[in-house]
């Protein structure tokens, strides 16, 4: 199975994702592997399809080594992935059931964290693409906190860092995009928040995942909640965010 032909994909990391699969960004490191696919790894449950191959905006076919792409997969959740995984390509499973690809309300999902959707186009010339945004809050080595277990520290350290970042505006608006395991697809939708506290916990009761990525409205500030399994962290960054500089 893991021949030097094998068709093969080493996980970078996952760019969104929930039970029915996500978005990954990888290398290819053998074969040739191609949309339709089935892939697995050790310490994987089940087997994951390739459903998309994604580079430079272009929808392709296959990726060889050495290139690098955004992936999408469904099959099954993703947190039993971790960096440097290797995913190799195995026959497909007899009777599998290939799941729909149908977006979920997420729409309704926003109004169960306590956001108002107020536009999903509202994001201004030359605001972030979602993918770079998700590379300044996770590629740069180090966070600015350690973990907090605590859901009640972790909306207090959000709220007090937005807070002194100047991160909503007045009306308590900014974008985000969807905590959704299509939010990548549905891109950047500017919101409200109705409540103006906590919001890492209504994320958490709403998805079940305390883990999003919003941007002030000028594009200034990046904030974002991680959820890696042992504890969350919340990333910060003010002015040219795509620097390793953290808000103080």
């Amino acid at each position: 199975m893991d021949g030097p032909e094998a068709d093969r994909l080493q996980l970078h990391h996952a760019v969104e994702h929930g039970p029915e699969g996500g978005i990954c960004v990888v290398r290819c490191v053998g074969g040739a592997p191609r949309v339709g696919q089935f892939f697995t790894t050790k310490g994987l449950t089940g087997t994951l399809r390739l459903d998309r191959i994604e580079k430079f905006g272009r929808f392709l076919e296959f990726i060889d080594p050495p290139h690098s792409a955004k992936v999408h997969v469904s099959g099954g959740p993703l947190v039993q992935l971790r960096y440097g995984d290797v995913l190799v390509a195995v026959p497909e499973p007899d009777g599998v059931v290939l799941p729909v690809q149908v977006s979920p309300d997420w729409r309704g999902r926003l109004e169960d964290c306590g956001l108002r959707l107020v536009g999903p186009d509202g994001a201004p010339a030359g605001f972030p693409e979602v993918l770079r945004a998700h590379y300044a809050d996770r590629e740069h080595p180090g966070h600015p906190f350690d973990l907090v277990r605590s859901d009640a520290e972790l909306d207090h350290l959000w709220d007090t860092l937005t807070r002194a970042a100047r991160f909503a505006s007045p009306e308590g608006e900014f974008h985000l995009v969807p905590p959704d395991p299509n939010g990548h697809e549905i891109g950047w939708v500017r919101v409200r928040d109705l409540v103006g506290t906590g919001l890492p916990s209504r994320v958490l009761v709403a998805t079940g995942r305390a883990a999003f990525l919003t941007v002030s409205l000028d594009g200034r500030v990046l904030g974002a909640v991680t959820d890696e399994g042992a504890g969350k962290r919340i990333v910060v960054r003010e002015g040219d965010w795509n620097s390793p500089r953290p808000v103080a």
